[in-house]
């Protein structure tokens, strides 16, 4: 018999994964509103309704082996407190291993190569540090996640054509693809731990911007005006030691989605 994989927020990357997974799992999947339903379910998974003021199917989907939650903070009006309601659920208990999507946002705004066990208390971003802390304790694998790329998310578009003074600016991306294949290998070999996923390569902002353009035929940005940014770096490499091989080391070489 498959086992079960419910994954809560089945937006840009659960949805995906959701497909992903379905081959070797049956999967449940949370949805915010009933509009996609049929959809979900004409794909071969299992919708329920869970939103921060609908826990309608919170049951259903707890009731599972494994659990991958992965909410946008910004979705909520108080994540904090969605949390606690499902990491209260006394089905949790039962759970064989519970994976959260965090962010590199953590990290403090420095200049400096950043590995899973820093210790800080000075993050960028305070609302991922205190969601961090809140469910450390009570999850199996945590994934920080450095820039999301892939599929239709191409960088450098959104600044087509814009002036931009970081061209020298080194960045931390992660394939949609490596996220899934990491997901997929951490159910597979029964990893926990806590774990960045950011491709080992850096390449600069102008040097991905660039060839982002020239390859999908977007204007460049205008790079002007030029300002010294700290190289704040995050190492993915901590998953490779136990075995995962990013498919996407180096930014330059992201395939995406045809539009």
């Amino acid at each position: 018999m498959k086992k079960t994989v419910s994954i809560l927020g089945t937006g840009w990357l659960g949805h995906p994964l959701a497909n992903t997974l379905k081959k070797d799992y049956k999967v449940k999947v949370s949805i915010r509103t009933d509009e996609k339903e049929q959809m979900f379910i004409n794909e071969g998974l299992e919708p329920f309704l869970l939103n921060e003021k609908c826990l309608e199917g919170l049951e259903n989907l707890l009731d599972t082996d494994y659990l991958f939650i992965n909410f946008p903070p910004s979705k909520f009006e108080n994540y904090l407190s969605f949390l606690e309601k499902i990491y209260s659920n006394k089905k949790t208990k039962n759970i064989e291993k519970i994976i959260f999507i965090s962010s590199t946002s953590i990290y403090p705004d420095e200049e400096k190569t950043f590995i899973e066990d820093e210790i800080f208390d000075n993050p960028k971003s305070p609302k991922i540090y205190e969601i961090e802390k809140f469910i450390k304790q009570k999850t199996h694998l945590i994934f920080r996640c450095a820039g999301l790329m892939g599929d239709k998310r191409v960088s450098g578009r959104y600044f087509a054509g814009k002036e931009l003074d970081s061209e020298d600016v080194k960045i931390n991306y992660v394939h949609l693809d490596d996220v899934i294949g990491a997901t997929k290998f951490a159910l597979e070999k029964n990893i926990e731990g806590l774990y960045n996923l950011c491709s080992l390569e850096h390449p600069t902002r102008k040097e991905v911007y660039t060839k982002n353009a020239s390859k999908f035929g977007f204007d460049k940005p205008i790079f002007k005006n030029k300002k010294e940014y700290k190289d704040r770096l995050i190492d993915g490499s901590k998953i490779e030691s136990v075995g995962f091989r990013y498919k996407y080391p180096n930014p330059l070489d992201y395939e995406y989605s045809s539009n």
